[in-house]
């Protein structure tokens, strides 16, 4: 049986890799996954006054409530779901959980970034194409 993983933050396009995997892959064994990501801290403002670590509890924390509504999806389809959460840079996570895991497949939103947004923060997608030794479906 194949492996599919899908890399899980909950945005439209994630959601639209889920339904992808489940369409295209309709045997495969799907999972999900979160990574809580330590090497930045998005939404500086919503995180002020609160410990590094605790920062990634509550990140940890809003993964596993993203994974519910990938459970959602997975459920439209009447079929399994594993969900993972890892903690480190997404990209690497993503290859370091291929390698792991046995992943045959990787389903992936692309986000479109502005240039500046890239140069300075890359593109998770990019890094994984880039790297990868699995065939990668990127949804746009």
């Amino acid at each position: 049986m194949t492996g599919v993983l899908v890399p899980f933050d909950g945005s439209k396009l994630a959601i639209e890799a889920l339904r992808f995997a489940y369409e295209r892959f309709p045997e495969a064994e799907v999972t999900a996954l979160f990574v809580v990501d330590t090497s930045v801290t998005y939404q500086p403002e919503k995180y002020v006054g609160v410990k590094l670590g605790e920062i990634y509890e509550q990140r940890e924390a809003e993964g596993e409530a993203l994974l519910k509504e990938a459970e959602v999806v997975a459920s439209d389809y009447d079929a399994p779901l594993t969900t993972a959460i890892e903690q480190g840079r997404p990209w690497q996570e993503i290859l370091d959980y291929v390698d792991d895991h046995g992943i045959d497949h990787v389903v992936l939103g692309s986000h479109s970034r502005d240039f500046l947004e890239r140069f300075f923060v890359g593109s998770v997608a990019e890094r994984v194409v880039d790297r990868i030794p699995v065939p990668v479906t990127l949804i746009r």
